[in-house]
């Protein structure tokens, strides 16, 4: 069962990682972009809006379980990496709510700009990202 485990928190994480890459570069797109926005904005925004709801947070919740159900299969909860990994993955989820509620916003409310920090996302989800693998492989403590 392990190894079916990993390989699906493995691909949950790939489809995690893209959803939220794409969600920060469309954000950091809107940002640039002139108010009003043209009509296919829209579009664009409710297609990542819908990407979101049927991919993007069920890889997501899917990740969480699966990590989880590795963790304790390996009896790693009383590891320090994985309280570290636990806490960016942590992170990272709450940072996928943000751009979420940020794409909504983007679509209700036709003037809204996505705040500079959150243009920013795609740097801060590929660092956590390094930050998790490197955990996950080295165990460093």
């Amino acid at each position: 069962m392990y190894p079916v485990l990993k390989t699906l928190h493995i691909l949950a994480v790939m489809a995690w990682l893209g959803g939220m890459l794409t969600q920060a570069l469309l954000l950091r797109q809107m940002a640039a972009t002139p108010v009003p926005r043209l009509p296919d904005s829209r579009l664009i925004l409710c297609a990542a809006e819908r990407w979101d709801r049927r991919v993007t947070a069920p890889a997501m919740l899917l990740a969480w379980s699966c990590g989880l159900a590795l963790a304790w299969q390996g009896h790693w909860f009383d590891s320090r990496w994985l309280a570290l990994k636990l806490a960016l993955v942590l992170g990272l989820s709450a940072l996928h709510g943000l751009q979420a509620g940020g794409v909504r916003r983007l679509i209700e409310q036709h003037d809204w700009r996505p705040p500079g920090w959150l243009t920013r996302a795609a740097a801060a989800a590929c660092a956590a990202w390094l930050l998790i693998v490197t955990l996950v492989v080295d165990k460093p403590f």
